[in-house]
């Protein structure tokens, strides 16, 4: 399951289990199927997102010190590129 949250306050935007993670260089590509109606919403606060992909034994902490967030619409996805990343036992 992969949350978005606001990194001011920890207001959750979305979760879903519609996603997938993969290493690029240092970086993490985050890609997420999402309706657009929520995707307006977060990119409001693009530049404050924390993301958590939560697994069974562990938590693991995604966030971009760039903002570096796209929306395509015509996918309704978003694409987000993470430059931090932090693995915590659950």
């Amino acid at each position: 399951m992969l949350m978005i949250r606001h990194a001011i306050g920890s207001r959750l935007f979305y979760q879903t289990d519609d996603y997938k993670i993969q290493p690029h260089e240092d970086k993490w590509i985050i890609s997420i199927s999402i309706p657009e109606i929520h995707a307006k919403e977060i990119l409001k606060f693009k530049e404050e997102l924390n993301l958590f992909d939560v697994e069974e034994n562990q938590k693991t902490w995604y966030y971009s010190s760039d903002d570096h967030v796209v929306f395509n619409k015509a996918k309704d996805q978003f694409i987000i590129s993470t430059d931090h990343k932090t693995v915590y036992p659950v």
